[in-house]
């Protein structure tokens, strides 16, 4: 920067020579800016200039690369375009291949037709040849001959299918046995259900004996009035610290049993009065206990079925045997078999199951006095109350052939109850039918020419028999013990197997002189 300094003397014109040093001064600066902006614009171009230079050589690189990639794209496709080309004419050879080949089958075809056409003219021509000359043998017109033979064709086709169809059933039933057999086997392997024999007593346990005389009372007083409400047997002397309650109904036996329970407990004095006040307190306890045994064996089978009526009568298949076999596991087990089965056959397990868990319904409530029908019926009856499905009805109150079983599932479960009811253990055999059953097999063995000892052994099991040595020869044994077991087989019933042993026994002594 250059600075201008002038001194004028004259004051006239001072002022005007201050102005243009003052002109002079601000052009000068002017002049030094536009210097200074035209350096930093230079500065600005040749930066701009070396990024548009970058710009240019980036630009030129990327446009190559696209070049190379578009080459190598367009070389890909041609390539492709090529083997597609390729493929098209492949194919529209093999087309044309086929239509040649379709032309020739067609051409066969029609040939095929028109010979199978002229064959069936011929036979149609030879067979009313065939039957105009059978029409003028016969004498007969061609409509009977045609009858004639439908109706012989007929009778021959009926009599093959006849013999078809009794060669099929007697086949199914061979397979049948077989395969109810083998159902058996295999629901009885399945069934885990130990036997359900039980006592008609039960005991009640108490600390000390001289608690019997006061639950005896005062001339066996509160004893008798016990005995008259329940209908039930109580003995005291049996053994030391117990009492023996026994009944017919075993619903009484285990109210008996609850309120000897409740009176064993009492610690003041035991009248007649506090003798029903504990038999009352016991019987709503036991009607009770009936409503939850009874739910809880509906849960159990999986039955749905809360009215409270209804589930104390099941309640009460737990306090009812029939020869000894407790008929709520009997009842339980006739459900699962009848199920087990039902679903080997594709029936309808449902109804296979709440059939056979309900079919001896009936003996819940059969030994009150004051009904009379049999336990097939009632069970129908109050299966019908409580509004089971008629399948399930019936299915359940025929097993004893009231009437005729009229589906699967009623045949299923007859099954069902036989098995669990016959099964070894299940129940219990009377002595009468036991005595019954071995003076059978003894007298079957006795009515044989020839024999003259039987012996029934091992429960009946076995049988042996005892032939005269000079009426019987040995060559007879085999005979006589065949015949015997045959004949066993087919009068007497029996459990499992038996035995037939047939002995021949000769002595020969000699003595010297």
């Amino acid at each position: 920067m250059v600075t201008v300094i002038v001194n004028i003397l004259v004051v006239g014109g001072s002022v005007f020579l201050g102005l243009i040093i003052s002109n002079y001064t601000l052009k000068n600066k002017k002049f030094l800016d536009i210097e200074k902006d035209e350096k930093t614009a230079r500065g600005l171009i040749n930066q701009s200039n070396k990024e548009a230079k970058e710009i240019n050589e980036r630009t030129i690189r990327d446009v190559q690369k696209r070049k190379e990639s578009l080459a190598q794209e367009s070389f890909i496709k041609k390539e492709r375009f090529k083997k597609i080309n390729e493929s098209l004419i492949n194919k529209e050879e093999f087309i044309e291949k086929k239509e040649d080949r379709l032309k020739e089958l067609r051409f066969k075809i029609a040939s095929l037709q028109e010979e199978t056409q002229s064959t069936e003219q011929l036979i149609k021509r030879s067979d009313e040849d065939y039957i105009n000359k059978l029409s003028k043998k016969t004498g007969k017109s061609t409509a009977q001959l045609k009858e004639d033979l439908l109706k012989k064709h007929e009778k021959d086709v009926l009599n093959e299918n006849v013999e078809k169809l009794i060669k099929t059933e007697e086949g199914l039933k061979e397979d049948a046995e077989k395969t109810a057999r083998k159902i058996i086997i295999n629901v009885l392997q399945r069934l885990s259900s130990p036997t359900s024999v039980e006592t008609r007593a039960v005991t009640v346990v108490i600390q000390k004996d001289h608690i019997k005389g006061k639950i005896v009372g005062k001339d066996g007083r509160n004893i008798q009035a016990f005995e008259e409400l329940l209908d039930v047997d109580v003995v005291f002397n049996d053994l030391p610290n117990t009492i023996s309650i026994s009944a017919f109904m075993l619903v009484k036996r285990r109210i008996a049993q609850r309120a000897m329970e409740k009176l064993v407990n009492i610690k003041g004095n035991i009248d007649e009065g506090v003798v029903k006040r504990v038999v009352k307190e016991a019987e709503k306890e036991t009607d009770d206990e009936l409503y939850e045994i009874g739910l809880s064996a509906l849960k159990k089978m999986g039955i749905k079925h809360d009215n409270h009526e209804f589930c104390r009568v099941v309640g009460r298949l737990q306090y009812r045997t029939s020869y000894g076999q407790n008929i709520m596991k009997h009842s339980m087990e006739v459900g699962w078999i009848a199920a087990m089965i039902g679903g080997e056959l594709g029936l309808n397990i449902e109804t296979c199951k709440v059939a056979g868990f309900l079919h001896d319904l009936g003996k819940a409530i059969d030994q009150d006095p004051s009904v009379k029908d049999a336990h097939d019926y009632l069970s129908k009856e109050l299966m019908e109350k409580f509004e089971f499905s008629p399948e399930e009805v019936h299915a359940a109150w025929t097993h004893h052939d009231a009437i005729p079983q009229e589906t699967a599932e009623a045949l299923i479960v007859k099954a069902a109850d036989a098995v669990s009811a016959s099964r070894p253990g299940a129940r219990q055999e009377s002595f009468d039918k036991y005595i019954e059953r071995i003076r059978a097999l003894e007298e079957t063995a006795l009515s044989y020419e020839g024999v003259k000892r039987a012996y029934s052994i091992s429960a009946g099991r076995e049988l042996r028999v005892m032939v005269d040595p000079e009426t019987v020869g040995d060559e007879k044994l085999f005979e006589i013990a065949k015949a015997m077991a045959g004949q066993i087989e087919e009068e007497l019933a029996y459990p499992g197997q038996i035995k037939v042993n047939v002995i021949r026994r000769t002595k020969h002594t000699e003595t010297t002189k």
